[in-house]
């Protein structure tokens, strides 16, 4: 387990670091990313392989004595897996949405909700995969460990973490709209594309020859799709982004400040760090004063949708905006 670790891990980890990538104007704290994943990695995964076992001994049952034991498996991997996997993942962003409404406050959209679902993904796919590639070795020796590791690993070590992004993309809207319907029919509805997307993975994963090619076909056009979401649920960040800071423009910024903070250079990664690198105050003064700026542009547009609590909030933000512009701290280079 540990082998299998050393090499899953590293590919996990990219990963992760590619889909944190896209979330270029509010970044969500690494603290709680970090608990997201643990929570794919740990909970969601043993609650998942309890109920998976109970819902095998069911399926046993229901299809009666004649059935074999591959025929249990794959009704067990395309009928039982994908609704509880997904719940189990689930529960975790549900749980997240709770707590941001009463005190996180991290929760601000679509987007966020994608990055933290593909997250809790990500750890489940570790604990997963650790379990597969450790059983392959037992049985196939090296050979096996490589096969596998490849196939389900660096080949489709994303399905885990597009399939619950869904659910987290629906959470996140869920989270933002102030209609009641909406805040339940929406993670039903994504908990059920997930639970679809991640059934049809199984069903074309339990074929064999031609459907193992088509399975990776299909999920490699669907991740390329899931990254193309994250870009564009980034140009929505980016246009919020813009709105909330237009009328604060030769007030507390300068619109050289507006234009670097909006830039699609914001997209292109370490752009900003080395536009940043030539501040007055340095590197981090700059970045603190421009994440303060771009979370006031999200405060403010959730105190417009009617979010009670926020005023301090926003306060806070101004005074530190102002202490920095008092202290010299400009975004990138003056001109």
């Amino acid at each position: 387990m540990l082998l299998a670790l050393c090499f899953i891990l590293p590919v996990v980890v990219f990963y992760l670091l590619v889909i944190k990538s896209m979330d270029r104007f509010e970044p969500e704290p690494v603290w709680l990313l970090g608990v997201m994943f643990l929570w794919g990695a740990l909970g969601s995964t043993l609650a998942a392989l309890i109920l998976n076992q109970v819902g095998q001994a069911a399926v046993g049952i229901a299809v009666g004595a004649d059935s074999t034991k591959s025929e249990v498996d794959m009704l067990t991997a395309v009928l039982v897996a994908p609704p509880v996997e997904e719940s189990t993942k689930g529960f975790g962003l549900l749980l997240l949405w709770g707590l941001s409404a009463l005190w996180l406050k991290e929760l601000d959209g679509p987007l966020d909700g994608a990055i933290y679902g593909g997250v809790v993904g990500l750890g489940f796919t570790l604990t997963e995969d650790v379990l597969y590639v450790t059983s392959a070795l037992g049985q196939a020796g090296a050979a096996g460990f490589v096969a596998v590791f490849v196939l389900r690993t660096v080949l489709a070590g994303l399905g885990h973490a597009s399939f619950t992004a869904m659910t987290g993309v629906a959470i996140g809207a869920a989270a933002e709209t102030r209609n009641v319907f909406a805040k339940l029919v929406l993670p039903l509805g994504g908990w059920a594309a997930a639970v679809g997307l991640h059934a049809l993975h199984n069903t074309l994963a339990s074929s064999q020859g031609g459907g193992l090619a088509l399975k990776f076909l299909v999920f490699w056009i669907f991740d390329a799709l899931f990254f193309v979401l994250l870009f564009i649920l980034a140009l929505r960040d980016r246009a919020i982004v813009m709105r909330g800071l237009a009328d604060e423009v030769g007030r507390i910024l300068h619109p050289l400040e507006f234009r670097r903070t909006v830039s699609y250079w914001m997209f292109v990664p370490l752009a900003n760090f080395f536009s940043l690198l030539s501040s007055p105050r340095g590197y981090w003064a700059a970045r603190k004063k421009q994440r303060d700026l771009v979370n006031l542009s999200f405060v403010k547009r959730r105190r417009h949708r009617g979010e009670a609590g926020l005023s301090g909030r926003e306060a806070e933000l101004r005074a530190r905006i102002d202490r920095a512009n008092q202290q010299g701290v400009f975004v990138g280079m003056k001109r």
